[in-house]
């Protein structure tokens, strides 16, 4: 696969694609984890946004700790 055309494709699409995509994720997810009672996906949602901001740099400043 040619690496010129993933990385035009990828600056082709980032605003209408990529970003919409990304906030629909977490928006969902933080939806979803405030709807149970449970702590257990309060922990699963914190290491994807950590994952998302170590290596898509949107949140550079990612909590390292679940909330209280």
């Amino acid at each position: 696969m040619d690496i010129g055309a993933i990385i035009a494709w990828v600056q082709l699409h980032w605003l209408d694609t990529i970003v919409p995509g990304y906030l629909a994720i977490v928006g969902v997810a933080s939806w979803i984890v405030k709807l149970t009672p449970t702590l257990k996906d309060d922990t699963v949602l914190l290491e994807i946004v950590k994952f998302i901001a170590k290596y898509l740099a949107i949140n550079t400043n990612a909590p390292e700790n679940r909330p209280q």
